[in-house]
């Protein structure tokens, strides 16, 4: 086939791919599909390097398309269900919201600038995470089971800092975990699921139908990733979400740590390596469990698109089909079953991970 009858075919497969996203997520869907469009084509805010998992110079501004996508959803979804007012939009963009989009910039200047180092971005996280909290005191888990247990409880000031330690850490989990072609979107969408069920807002609607069309046309074309600024802003407010969670409902914390196992995983793995390796705990590699994934699919001659994308929705869906099934048929939220749950998933992830690297002869 010659290469513009190739271009024609793919031209062809995206206009089925657009049609097929705006019948299914609607008007939201369409405009997060035409900012997901047009930031893609633009010239600035481009990877310069293979980083991420995806293809050197695709756009790092997938986290600004959504954005846009989630704001411009709730006017709209407020327009159709009752008359759109500003009390009810800053209802619905809550304090959460905000603190979010703020950690977000921290990113963002990352995408367009890319030269920040990580541990200026990760203090100047920490300062304004530290101070979001103090205005969002609730949000703090005094009565953790482990806080409980420690006789910590009573310590508000080291709840409070360790509070604002583990929302970073979660924070730059989610950073690593956009490695991979619609992975992090699909995790968080698989969240969202269930925050949607629990607070049917407006808000999580608008997140859920943004996070679909992204996913879609993530891993369909590959020429859009979130970036830092989709990583950081969606990352913190599924951290803070959860502490929100936590706090109204009283879950088990096991039951959001299986939702959310992948980037816990990650995180934790590569933090242990590092120290043990005697190598940096900021320095950034390749060495994750998604990069094995997608080596091994290439390897196996798949094309990197395709390697790429099933590594994402696969590692995705492996992740959260357990817990999502349990939540939905009705599974006790403070059951112990979501520890049992937490623990199999980490010891699969983990005989993975050691199964590839030798396969692949990583060291």
């Amino acid at each position: 086939m010659s290469v513009d009858a190739e271009k024609s075919s793919f031209g062809f497969d995206l206009v089925i791919i657009y049609f097929l996203i705006i019948i299914i997520t609607g008007i939201n869907g369409f405009i997060a599909l035409t900012m997901l469009f047009i930031l893609s084509e633009l010239n600035f805010g481009r990877d310069p390097n293979n980083k991420h998992g995806v293809t050197s110079g695709n756009s790092r501004l997938g986290g600004l398309a959504i954005t846009f996508s989630i704001i411009f959803g709730v006017i709209i979804n407020l327009q159709i269900i009752s008359n759109f007012n500003l009390e009810n939009f800053k209802n619905e963009l809550d304090s959460i919201t905000f603190l979010s989009l703020i950690i977000g910039l921290i990113g963002l200047a990352e995408d367009f600038r890319q030269g920040y180092s990580s541990t200026t971005r990760l203090i100047i996280m920490f300062i304004i995470i530290t101070i979001g909290l103090y205005f969002m005191p609730a949000l703090i888990p005094y009565n953790l089971e482990v806080f409980q247990f420690l006789g910590l409880s009573d310590y508000k000031i080291f709840v409070y800092l360790f509070t604002s330690f583990m929302v970073c850490g979660f924070i730059n989990a989610g950073n690593i975990a956009d490695g991979a072609n619609g992975l992090l979107a699909s995790i968080f969408f698989a969240f969202f699921l269930i925050a949607y069920d629990i607070d049917n807002t407006i808000f999580n609607l608008s997140i859920l139908t943004t996070l679909i069309t992204f996913i879609l046309f993530n891993v369909s074309t590959g020429r859009i990733f979130l970036g830092d600024f989709g990583a950081y802003g969606l990352s913190a407010l599924v951290a803070l979400k959860s502490l929100e969670i936590y706090s109204v409902n009283e879950v088990n914390v096991f039951f959001l740590a299986s939702i959310l196992i992948y980037p816990c995983f990650e995180i934790v793995r590569s933090l242990i390596l590092r120290i043990y390796n005697n190598a940096s705990i900021l320095s950034p590699d390749n060495l994750h469990l998604h990069n094995f994934i997608n080596n091994y699919l290439i390897k196996k001659g798949f094309k990197n698109n395709v390697s790429n994308s099933g590594t994402g929705l696969g590692i995705a869906f492996i992740s959260s089909i357990i817990p999502l099934s349990l939540y939905f048929s009705g599974t006790n939220l403070h059951s112990e079953l979501w520890e049992v749950i937490f623990i199999i998933q980490i010891i699969f992830l983990t005989a993975i991970y050691i199964f590839l690297q030798k396969k692949l002869m990583i060291r």
